[in-house]
């Protein structure tokens, strides 16, 4: 009988009860009892990693108890390294019989309490709960072990130079599926340009303290708010990969805050680590700079699961999105502030691309269809059934509607923030004011054309109509009337086919921004 065989048996363990469930990921098996979890490193070497030899494993596996204990003294779910041996048909944790493996003792940490599954159920605590984690991050990496630049691992810069060299050839085979090949180079250029600008920066961070061994892997999944907060399954297999600048191993918490929408509570949590703890000087240079990176690599690795799967899978669509999104989200983190004009008929789907860009970067949203509900003091739900280009629709009513827009566009712009600007924009003479105020303020400026087939448009309209839940009035009966008044776009505009997968439109008025921006 294996080893895998005998751990799936809940008689072969003193002491617990079961049934044993079992999970594994690309370097680890986990063996999950009612109390704990036995985890044991699988025969593996990726370069980075290796764990090919029962020493290495027994190596790593005290490391991971080490290290990991770091983050919560006594209370550490981390137990103890057990030997796994087998004497005769048994199964033995106390060293008798032949050694054949070890694992890590780990105390079950309840699921409803982890971070990710509280942010998925929208939990009414989190607020409070980021309160109570933002010093203790502080704390954990105030006290973190310092790396100088004599260190055998060499100058911060060329580790964070390295990293994004590596990102790059490695993404590289995906532009085009992942993200666009405009955005692939805009990005490159983009990062390198900083780098070298901030070589002198990285370099005092590193002479102050700041670069140091840390986590290494921190996001949502990794923390559980039991009393005390348990922060867990830090990276132990490679120091290289621990140890960075604070702000690095920060901003992945807070680039996955982001990525799980919850932009308010990545903000929440940044102010509160400001005020428990130094971030050194240049924090907001560096934060989103750390952010595109730990985006990027999430977006590497399921693009290497995405090629993984079957061509036309539903796995590897599933991927190939996820990927996009973290790397619209990377990209979004290098944008500078800009400015983005949605352009199109009713039920065309600009408002699902501004959302979704500005899910991406943070920008400013503004809609017309709740802007105009309010200038006429209506709630943006109702619903107001009149003919075309009369009422609230009027010429004179869309004119002061555009105004507004434009005003509070440019607030937004001139305090270095991004705007998405959510309109139909069918006249020329409506889209030329956003142009200019682009042009003075001197902001990357895009008019986005959705286009759509006419039956798709119809059926659309259709089921929103009988949703009704939706803010906008457009509805089929005004459709031709709007299709006559709408003025032609010009080549300026980037034009999307609005059947393409909503990230992959995102991405590509990414790549345009950023390819005016850094190229």
């Amino acid at each position: 009988m294996d080893l895998h065989q005998l751990l799936m048996d809940i008689a072969n363990y003193p002491d617990e009860t079961g049934p044993v469930q079992f999970r594994e990921t690309h370097i680890s098996r986990l063996y999950l009892t009612r109390e704990h979890v036995y985890k044991i490193k699988k025969p593996v070497d990726f370069g980075f990693l290796d764990f090919t030899t029962l020493e290495k494993r027994r190596h790593f596996c005290e490391e991971e108890l080490r290290l990991n204990r770091r983050f919560a003294g006594e209370s550490s779910p981390y137990l103890n390294v057990l030997p796994l041996g087998i004497r005769g048909k048994n199964l033995t944790f106390d060293g008798s019989g032949e050694t054949v493996d070890y694992a890590v003792l780990i105390r079950r940490l309840p699921a409803d309490r982890m971070l990710d599954y509280l942010l998925e159920s929208d939990s009414p605590e989190l607020e409070t709960l980021i309160d109570q984690l933002s010093p203790l991050l502080s704390r954990i990496h105030a006290k973190a072990p310092v790396v100088f630049q004599d260190d055998a691992l060499g100058p911060d810069a060329e580790i964070v130079t390295r990293n994004w060299r590596e990102n790059f050839e490695q993404t590289a085979p995906f532009a085009g599926q992942i993200i666009p090949e405009n955005g692939l180079a805009a990005s490159r250029s983009a990062i390198e340009r900083f780098i070298e600008e901030q070589k002198p920066l990285l370099q005092r961070r590193q002479e102050e303290g700041f670069v140091r061994e840390v986590h290494g892997d921190l996001h949502s999944e990794h923390i559980c708010f039991t009393e005390p907060v348990q922060i867990y399954d830090c990276i132990e297999f490679n120091r290289h990969f621990r140890t960075s600048d604070i702000l690095c191993d920060l901003a992945f918490l807070l680039m996955d805050l982001k990525a799980r929408k919850r932009r308010d509570l990545a903000q929440r949590l940044l102010d509160g680590y400001r005020s428990h703890g130094d971030c050194g000087p240049g924090a907001d240079t560096l934060i989103p700079f750390y952010e595109a990176y730990r985006a990027w690599v999430r977006g590497k690795v399921a693009g290497f699961a995405m090629a993984q799967q079957p061509e036309g899978s539903a796995a590897r669509e599933e991927q190939q999105i996820l990927a996009r999104s973290y790397l619209n989200l990377a990209m979004g983190s290098l944008a500078p502030p800009f400015l983005v004009l949605t352009c199109g008929l009713m039920g065309s789907g600009k408002s699902v691309v501004a959302r979704r860009l500005c899910e991406a970067t943070g920008a400013l949203y503004l809609r017309s269809d709740e802007i105009r509900k309010e200038l006429a003091g209506l709630a943006p739900q109702t619903k107001v059934a009149i003919a075309f280009g009369t009422g609230i629709y009027s010429s004179a009513a869309s004119d002061h509607t555009y105004q507004i827009m434009l005003e509070r566009a440019e607030e937004a712009l001139r305090q270095g923030r991004s705007v998405v600007v959510d309109a139909a924009f069918a006249q020329i003479a409506r889209r030329e004011p956003f142009f200019r105020l682009g042009q003075q303020l001197e902001v990357p400026t895009r008019l986005v054309h959705l286009v759509c087939d006419d039956a798709t448009l119809r059926a659309r309209l259709l089921r929103r109509e009988a949703k009704g839940t939706n803010i906008s009035d457009g509805r089929l009966e005004l459709l031709d009337e709007q299709r006559r008044a709408f003025e032609p776009v010009g080549g300026e505009a980037l034009e999307l086919d609005t059947h393409l997968e909503r990230n992959e439109k995102v991405g590509l008025v990414l790549g345009d921004i950023l390819e005016e921006a850094h190229l």
